[in-house]
């Protein structure tokens, strides 16, 4: 290949026209940072002078605007990542008022009740004593679950549904009025003593509907479902104060249990009473109907009545039967004109009317009983039998229901006893010898834990309300 052939160098003003040079970019790239970080420094003024109250002019370029020269030489400082970096002072001086009040308000939320809560435990709080008793209700009998030992697969029997009355009598307005009634000791005095702090100190004279909550907060009652057992726990704020109040408890509720089973065990034996007075009362009846009915019927025994008439009538026909034989016999011999064959024949007349009145008294004869053989004035002698088997059989019935009555009297006379309750006093309580509550260190931190978590149910709650403002 020769020299002339060679391809020619392209022209270096050619290749300068077609490319600007390096210094007009880097230019252009400087104008336009400054530009925006013109127009991001006026958006931050305006932000600043809105929470200062003032009114900043507002000036908006374009992109293609040019700067003025004192503008553009100054914000030539300026450089894309300082814009980046520049702090947003709206938010700032938002999160500086929230942290500030935030902190406030847990000061005066949290911080002041805590410390006012352990001065008063630690200086004004009255000392607590506290007297245990434990006791129980038994009773003599047991069912027939207990003796199969399924007792406390069933759960609480009769006797600790007993218990119960007495942990619901115990907590009631009325265990104060017994105790005024039957120990003589008004409860509301010794809450009332001189020296008790404010928060514990009640009026002497307050009503025992009013007193009743106050009293259920200084006396704990709890049962065991398993044992029976009930455990008392009584607080006052001296330790003979809270023994006596404890003594006066028990023997209020013994009293109770003692009342109930009395009342159990009368109730049951009046209703027994009751069915023997029945029984008694119906065979009292069926032995005056008897009586009245022999009175009536002048017979002792109906089946001696019964014997008298079929001998009667038996005694008519034999007669009758040996007349008309004479009479026929006579009637061979005479004629029935004769006058001893008229005599025969009236006797037989006689004998046959006799024994059919006879028969009559013994099956419908209904005539009034007059002269030696009176007739039943209540029907024949059948119906007099049928009334006599009446009243028999009614009367066994009811000599048998009396008889099956006393023995149920007897049988719940003894069970009556078996159902009596006792009331058991195993753990006697005891004069305490220190005041347990209240306890200041621990009463001072879970105060401290409850204003926390009532401050923080606050805050959360101010929080979510703000943000979803609209």
């Amino acid at each position: 290949m020769t020299k002339e052939s060679a391809p020619a160098a392209p022209e270096p003003e050619a290749e300068t026209r077609a490319q600007p040079p390096a210094s007009n970019l880097l230019d252009i790239a400087k104008a336009r940072i400054t530009h925006r970080a013109e127009r991001q420094k006026q958006r931050l003024m305006r932000e600043a002078s809105a929470f200062a109250g003032a009114k900043v002019k507002r000036d908006e370029f374009d992109e293609g605007d040019e700067l003025p020269p004192a503008k553009a030489r100054q914000d030539k400082k300026f450089s894309a990542q300082s814009i980046f970096e520049m702090p947003n002072l709206s938010s700032m001086k938002k999160k500086k008022r929230k942290v500030s009040w935030t902190a406030i308000s847990f000061v005066l939320a949290v911080f002041v009740p805590t410390i006012l809560t352990g001065l008063y435990f630690a200086f004004i709080a009255s000392p607590q004593y506290e007297v245990e008793s434990q006791f129980a209700v038994r009773g003599s009998s047991q069912s027939s679950l207990s003796a199969l030992g399924l007792s406390t697969l069933m759960g609480t029997s009769a006797q600790a549904g007993d218990s119960y009355i007495v942990a619901d009598y115990i907590h009631s307005k009325q265990v104060l009025q017994d105790m005024v009634d039957q120990v003589g000791l008004d409860v509301r005095e010794l809450y009332a003593r001189d020296g008790i702090d404010f928060v514990y100190q009640i009026a002497g004279t307050e009503p025992l509907d009013e007193f009743v909550s106050y009293w259920q907060d200084m006396v704990n009652v709890s049962f065991n479902s398993t044992t029976g057992n009930v455990t008392l726990q009584v607080y006052a704020f001296t330790a003979e104060d809270a023994k006596k109040i404890t003594d006066g408890i028990l023997l209020v509720a013994e009293n109770l249990v003692n009342r109930l089973s009395e009342e159990s065990r009368n109730q049951y034996i009046e209703v027994v009473n009751k069915q023997v007075e029945r029984a008694e009362n119906r065979l009292a009846s069926v032995r005056e109907q008897m009586s009245q009915l022999r009175q009536t019927e002048q017979a002792i025994d109906p089946t001696a009545l019964v014997s008298m008439e079929s001998s009667i009538i038996g005694s008519i026909e034999e007669q009758l039967a040996s007349v008309r034989t004479r009479y026929r016999a006579l009637l061979d011999t005479i004629s029935r004109d004769a006058p001893s064959a008229k005599v025969l024949e009236r006797q037989i007349v006689a004998l046959e009317a006799q024994l059919a009145e006879q028969k009559a008294r013994v099956g419908t004869g209904t005539t009034k009983k007059t002269g030696r053989n009176p007739e039943p004035a209540n029907g024949t002698v059948s119906d007099v039998i049928d009334r006599f088997s009446k009243l028999t059989i009614e009367q066994e019935f009811a000599v048998k229901a009396y008889s099956t009555s006393l023995a149920g009297l007897e049988t719940a006379l003894v069970e009556a006893q078996k159902q009596e309750r006792f009331f058991a006093t195993y753990v006697a309580p005891r004069v305490p010898e220190i005041a347990i509550y209240p306890q200041r260190i621990l009463n001072t931190m879970l105060g401290f834990m409850l204003f926390c978590a009532v401050w923080l149910i606050g805050f959360f709650g101010y929080k979510s309300i703000k943000d979803h403002a609209i």
